[in-house]
């Protein structure tokens, strides 16, 4: 549609790239509509031209404040190939811990076409808080899942416009939720002793729990086969747990390294496992007593063996790596070290020498539409994080997230 705007010099037809502004919450988008208008009056050094604050009813100042930009600046069209979708089914997720027992966890979503992130989504739709530490998020079809790691719980959405379909209770300790198809799929569960659950959806019910290793934590489907990171949450594991989704029985246990925290599936379908490495001190904690290597470690998805094991890092670095992701071509591994953010090829068998973005993040990875790198920095777990967007390595923007974010979900 197009919508024209009037000022003093002439009419500017300014082409909206979608409808779904008028269909989406009135809250959620007036926070977003002044946050953008707040972004570009600071992006073009305007603000102080106009005596004018913008809150929830001063919609004829916002106005006046477009026109004024759209006269002064807009002089084409950008040309979007990206296809639009309705509502926040598009963009870049981002899933926040919040403050521990404080009941504050929460989701924000970055807007790809207006650049702005809205924070709290899940409460400003719904009216109540996500759960208390929102520990990840997925895609489920056309449905997003919130695991709520402290409330004990998942939350279903309606991706397209964030409205709570069903809550799911009766987890002890859920990480983690990989979706199969059909309505259906696993969420890692428990700080011990660790399940798989296999979750129904649209019946919002609990169908099968498979025994796991200790603390597993994420996932990934290759073929038929779900693979199971077992960290060994407040015990010890260096295994994953390999489950067939046709009967849900797991057919096999492979070591790789000391607490496996992170898995990816390459462009082969082969399987990669971040391991953190064990580190044990003694009773003052002043001391290291015992160390072991992180490592990254291929499991050949025909076999189900390990095959490779590449050592990241150094012993005595003080750094354990506790993300990992894959390219949108799934032939490079990011994961982050000591130096900061890595990326390596899956044909490599050294760490690369020098880090690809030498900052040190709580998550990244590649936006498959954009290209851009999303990485997030956790700067208290009582303030607002950091998302840093790059272009390649050049720092392109940083916008606030809700508090401790943690991982990035990207709709295609």
């Amino acid at each position: 549609m197009n919508l024209i705007l009037f000022s003093t010099m002439k009419p500017i037809k300014v082409k909206l790239k979608s409808t779904s502004f008028f269909e989406k919450p009135y809250t959620a988008y007036r926070n977003l509509f002044l946050s953008n208008l707040t972004s570009i009056a600071k992006r073009f050094r305007i603000s102080s031209l106009f005596p004018l604050r913008l809150r929830a009813g001063s919609f004829q100042a916002a106005l006046f404040l477009i026109t004024v930009i759209a006269t002064t600046f807009l002089s084409c069209e950008k040309d979007d190939s990206r296809p639009d979708k309705r509502g926040y089914a598009k963009g870049v997720f981002i899933s926040c811990e919040g403050s521990f027992n404080a009941g504050n966890g929460s989701v924000s979503w970055y807007d790809t076409d207006s650049l702005a992130v809205v924070n709290n989504l899940f409460s400003l739709v719904n009216g109540r808080p996500a759960g208390d530490v929102v520990q990840s998020f997925s895609i489920a079809g056309d449905y997003g899942v919130i695991v709520a790691n402290n409330s004990h719980k998942i939350e279903v959405v309606n991706l397209e416009t964030f409205e709570s379909a069903s809550t799911i209770t009766g987890f002890s300790y859920p990480r983690y939720f990989v979706y199969s198809g059909n309505g259906s799929g696993y969420l890692s569960n428990g700080s011990f002793d660790g399940q798989v659950y296999k979750i129904d959806l649209a019946g919002g019910e609990i169908t099968d729990t498979i025994e796991v290793g200790q603390g597993p934590e994420r996932m990934v489907i290759s073929g038929n086969h779900l693979f199971v990171a077992n960290s060994g949450g407040w015990g010890f594991d260096n295994t994953v747990s390999v489950i067939d989704i046709m009967s849900d029985q797991v057919v096999s246990t492979i070591e790789v390294g000391d607490i496996p925290v992170a898995i990816v599936a390459d462009r082969n379908n082969d399987i990669w496992v971040l391991c953190r490495g064990k580190v044990v001190y003694n009773e003052t904690w002043t001391e290291i007593i015992e160390e072991t290597d992180s490592k990254l470690v291929r499991i050949n998805a025909t076999n189900l063996e390990a095959d490779r094991h590449v050592v990241t890092g150094s012993k005595g670095d003080w750094f354990n790596p506790s993300w990992m992701t894959v390219n949108p071509e799934k032939d490079e591994l990011w994961f982050g070290e000591a130096g900061g953010i890595y990326r390596m090829s899956i044909d490599d068998t050294v760490q690369p020498a020098e880090p690809y973005i030498a900052e040190i993040f709580s998550y990244a990875a590649k936006d498959p539409v954009s290209g851009l790198i999303f990485a997030l920095e956790i700067t208290d777990y009582n303030s607002p994080g950091l998302l840093h967007v790059y272009n390649g390595d050049d720092l392109h923007s940083i916008i606030e997230t809700g508090i401790a974010p943690g991982e990035i979900t990207f709709v295609e």
